[in-house]
């Protein structure tokens, strides 16, 4: 029975009904009911036989197929081992068992009534209080029974004695309310132990299941978790069978950080639930959905086909990237999603997540939605996660190496300025290009390590210069992240004894747009040591004329696509042109990258260009080789503009 019914107690106190489970009246031992049953065979035949009267005959008849019936329904109950079979067995024990105490009772009172042998007589009367006191404490379970049990003996017991009326019938027309009213106080207490017991085992299952729940589920979201989700997709499989194609699709929100930072982690939370949500509403039934991270989603989900499963992706990523609100504002969650699947793209779930996985880094690296597994992608992550090993190995090892490309003042020729620029030569692939293994080491964090190494070396070399040269250096967002950057640098350059006023440090217009708070703080603190900045790759991205009145920079570098490529023109010309006036009114020097010709340079001079940097006038080289380089400028007085 459900642990949910409730059953009313004589004292009025509600108490949950006692579970089969916990304690089964009805299910005896078959050796117990065997012999049971032979012993009420036993005495209501040698009561019958030895008495004499045929009234006694005809009940022990009667009682014996009531017995029989008896004993092969409870037989069937206790041999099943389904709940369901015994909840349908449960009448047909009942009702023999009922009839029986009747019948025992009746036989007592007739054995009373017609005044039998006393031996047989007490053995009748002895059989039938002895037996109704058993009902009622293997009735203890149901109070309600065990008072019918024993009514139904003890009524006809009491009648019997009062209709004899002798003293000693009468003496037992007294005490068998009295044993009845023990027994039944009796029972009562047997059965609030057991309902005690109920209750703490319920108690106990639902804690139990609780933590079960925590422990398979996300506290916030309500979604799966990483064990539950390994869980149920294993489970999923077994009842699928080994051929069934399962996509598998992992999200990840973009915005989380920023609304966390911006809004708060209530905001955040609102934003994890709100999505889960979308994603259980445009997700079938028998899918498995489980937040797997912070910000990441898992979502499993039974196909028919690859066409299938793309059209799943489409609808779930249309859904996730709509604008929601938090907080009366309108947010652009957006989600990357990763798809793979089995069958097709994996032959095991490991696999399989690992292909969805690469799949949502290839949708991130390439900004866009939805991405499915390919597998050249792991061919291609393989490469990466060696080249990431490469480099770290590299930095432990310093293999890399400075070199230095000269600025030049476009008036007179002469190198005012080096930009420090890293170069990596592989020990088996040769020379790897910075567009490579920049921005891996961006992504990996390793950026840190290697801009502070470069600094450090770019500044020990440019301490031996005169001192009118100036030393560029890149610095990446990250960098700029990192705690206690401005001092780091500041420390580099005191140990390599070059003055911050000797310093220009160039970063892109994309260090605004992550992060404006540590950009400004790290900007004033450098600039307060009379280190310059220089605004990098100027006219390309999100350039705004807002970052030059927000920030002080000394520099503004046009990015090379004005300067050299298919589509410099007029149209660049112009756009030279006016950054260049700009500059002049803002006291700003503006350098042109990416210099090829004579005439390039001559150009760039006449629409307002100051610097110039380029291989027209030198490639990147090595610090003893810019060593040479101002030494030769020196010696000869010559400009480096018409030495090429």
């Amino acid at each position: 029975m459900a642990s949910t019914v409730e059953h009313p107690t004589p004292e009025g106190v509600t108490r949950p009904r006692v579970e089969r489970r916990y304690y089964d009246g009805h299910d005896v031992p078959p050796t117990g009911l065997v012999l049971a049953c032979s012993a009420n065979f036993l005495i209501i035949w040698s009561c019958a036989l030895l008495s004499g009267s045929r009234l006694l005959f005809a009940l022990a008849l009667f009682m014996s197929l009531v017995l029989a019936g008896r004993l092969i329904t409870s037989l069937l109950y206790t041999t099943s081992n389904s709940s369901t079979s015994r909840e349908r067995l449960s009448p047909f024990v009942m009702v023999p068992e009922a009839v029986l105490s009747a019948c025992i009772g009746l036989f007592g009172a007739f054995a009373l009534v017609l005044q039998i042998d006393g031996e047989l007589q007490t053995l009748a009367l002895v059989y039938a209080l002895t037996y109704a006191t058993a009902m009622t404490v293997r009735c203890a379970d149901q109070p309600i029974c065990a008072r019918i049990h024993m009514g139904l003996v003890a009524v006809p017991t009491v009648a019997a004695s009062l209709y004899v009326g002798s003293p000693a019938s009468l003496v037992l027309a007294l005490v068998v309310p009295g044993l009845a009213m023990t027994m039944d106080t009796l029972t009562q207490t047997i059965y609030g132990h057991l309902c005690s017991i109920a209750r703490i085992s319920q108690e106990r299952k639902a804690v139990s299941e609780q933590y079960h729940f925590l422990a398979l589920h996300d506290g916030l979201t309500g979604l799966l978790n990483r064990d539950g989700f390994h869980i149920s997709i294993e489970d999923m499989l077994t009842l699928r069978g080994p051929g069934q194609r399962i996509a598998l699709l992992w999200f990840d929100l973009h915005h989380l950080r920023d609304i966390n930072e911006s809004q708060g982690y209530a905001a955040g939370d609102r934003l994890l639930c709100e999505m889960a949500r979308r994603m259980r509403a445009c997700t079938p039934d028998d899918a498995v959905l489980a937040r797997f991270g912070s910000d990441e989603f898992l979502l499993a989900v039974p196909v028919a086909s690859r066409r299938h499963a793309e059209r799943l992706v489409n609808k779930v990523s249309s859904h996730l990237n709509r604008p929601l609100r938090l907080d009366y504002a309108m947010v652009e969650a957006g989600t990357a999603i990763g798809a793979a699947i089995l069958g097709e793209d994996s032959a095991t779930i490991s696999h399989l997540m690992q292909s969805a996985n690469i799949a949502l880094m290839q949708a991130k690296e390439q900004n866009s939605r939805t991405c499915f597994y390919a597998p050249e992608m792991g061919q291609q992550r393989a490469e990466r996660k060696e080249m990431e090993r490469d480099l770290r190995a590299a930095l432990a090892r310093e293999e890399l190496e400075v070199h230095f490309q000269p600025l030049i003042d476009l008036d007179s020729g002469k190198i005012c300025s080096f930009e420090a620029l890293v170069r990596w030569t592989h020990p088996q692939k040769g020379e790897i290009s910075p567009e490579v293994f920049i921005p891996l080491a961006e992504e990996t964090g390793q950026i840190i390590t290697l801009g502070n190494w470069v600094t450090a070396q770019a500044a020990r070399a440019a301490a031996t210069w005169p001192d009118h040269i100036m030393l560029a250096v890149n610095l990446s967002p990250t960098q700029m992240r990192a705690p206690g950057a401005a001092l780091g640098i500041l420390h580099a350059l005191r140990v390599a004894g070059l003055p911050p006023r000797r310093l220009v440090i160039e970063v892109t217009e994309s260090v605004f747009l992550e992060d404006c708070v540590h950009a400004r703080h790290f900007m004033d603190d450098l600039t307060r040591a009379q280190v310059h900045f220089a605004l990098d790759d100027f006219g390309t991205g999100y350039s705004s004329l807002s970052y030059l009145h927000r920030y002080h920079f000394d520099k503004i570098k046009i990015d090379r696509s004005f300067v050299c490529g298919p589509q410099v023109g007029p149209h660049s010309d112009a756009i030279i042109r006016a950054v260049a006036g700009m500059g002049r009114k803002l006291g700003m020097e503006i350098v042109a990258e990416g210099i090829e010709t004579a005439e390039q340079a001559h150009s760039l001079r006449s629409a307002g260009c100051t610097l110039g940097q380029g291989f027209y006038f030198s490639r990147a080289v090595t610090a003893p080789e810019a060593q040479k380089l101002l030494d030769q400028e020196e010696g000869k007085q010559g400009k480096l503009l018409l030495a090429q």
